[in-house]
């Protein structure tokens, strides 16, 4: 998985973000958050965080996904799905079932859907989200805009291709590049 190829150029290039790296989610953990949210996680999903269980440092911005996105472990996850459901779903007097009968990568603007599950954020209330919903895209990764919701198509197909990208971009091999300076880095 590119998680390892990730947590191993953290480990290489800014050991003070490696050192606030939070301990990985167990298999109960894992079950215990799909009773939670009520859908099964996708294998990939499951299987990352089992690897990784989180940046404890949160006043930064460890944007390691390119597009300025810093990823979740499973608890920060599960906690920020429940803060953006609560906060924007007050905003509207809709329910969310109808939008949960659409297939997984269609967007909706104005509800957090309870199939949505945070997998990295921006650290100002945006975020990209697996779609659990069902369909040849579950799974898919999307984007959470806080004014505009999902307002766009899928951006990876899944959690797996979205690490693997952002592996490639650590490593150099995109059209995006890494800097590190004085234990931080930016993208060019």
């Amino acid at each position: 998985m590119s998680w390892t190829d990730i947590e191993a150029w953290i480990a290489g290039n800014l050991p003070a973000l490696h050192a606030t790296l939070l301990p990985p989610s167990s298999a109960d953990d894992i079950r215990t958050a799909e009773h939670s949210i009520g859908h099964p996680l996708p294998a990939d999903l499951a299987a990352w965080w089992r690897q990784f269980g989180g940046i404890g440092e949160r006043t930064l911005l460890w944007d390691l996904i390119p597009g300025y996105w810093q990823p979740l472990g499973l608890a920060g996850a599960l906690a920020d799905r429940a803060m953006t459901m609560e906060v924007r779903n007050d905003l509207f007097d809709s329910s969310p079932e109808a939008a949960l009968q659409h297939p997984a990568g269609t967007q909706n603007t104005e509800l957090w859907l309870p199939a949505w599950v945070p997998v990295a954020t921006n650290l100002g209330g945006s975020y990209l989200f697996a779609d659990l919903r069902g369909g040849p895209l579950h799974g898919c990764v999307m984007a959470w805009d806080n004014v505009e919701g999902a307002d766009t198509e899928p951006l990876y197909p899944t959690v797996s291709a979205m690490l693997d990208h952002a592996a490639r971009a650590l490593r150099g091999e995109t059209e995006r590049r890494v800097v590190v300076k004085d234990g931080y880095f930016e993208w060019e």
